[in-house]
């Protein structure tokens, strides 16, 4: 799956209004969102793959799970799926990297930009900020949805020979 990130840029002919402001930051808590649900995705992968369910489904199980999935933060997902699925330290420093970009972006972001978007200028510096956000988040949701593209096929082949 690829997609097209330059959508989301724009030029800084004009100054950032509020309206763009806020649009980026929704775009971004977007790609917060996605990288995060990729990883759920590769955990339960994981589970469902360790315990056969291709084999032999238990969707009750497999719920079960999945509740857990939902109720964790995005860095307990990323300490679970560790334990779960081998990330070279490249991969493992990116995840870690997309995790801290998104605390940033969920846990303050508008507060230490404080007055910022009161002005022409400051908006621009909050818009260049959430550019970097995004493209952190855009790329790590990128890598987790190929990992899961590269899962699903390992696990629908299992499933096949049913010998995994």
């Amino acid at each position: 799956m690829s997609f097209d990130n330059s959508a989301s840029k724009r030029s800084f002919e004009v100054m950032a209004t509020r309206d763009e402001i806020y649009a980026k930051f929704g775009i971004t808590a977007e790609a917060a969102q996605l990288f995060e649900t990729e990883l759920g995705t590769l955990l339960l992968w994981a589970h469902g793959l360790r315990n056969g369910w291709h084999v032999t489904p238990d969707g009750e199980r497999a719920q079960a799970v999945l509740n857990d999935i939902d109720r964790s933060t995005l860095g307990h997902l990323l300490i679970t799926l560790k334990k779960h699925v081998g990330l070279d330290d490249q991969l493992e420093d990116r995840f870690a990297s997309a995790l801290k970009a998104r605390n940033r972006l969920n846990h303050g972001f508008f507060e230490r930009h404080n007055f910022r978007i009161q002005t022409d200028e400051g908006r621009d510096v909050m818009f260049a900020d959430l550019e970097k956000l995004h493209d952190e988040l855009f790329n790590a949701w990128q890598v987790a949805s190929a990992m899961t593209a590269l899962a699903m096929q390992v696990l629908e082949g299992a499933r096949l020979r049913k010998d995994v």
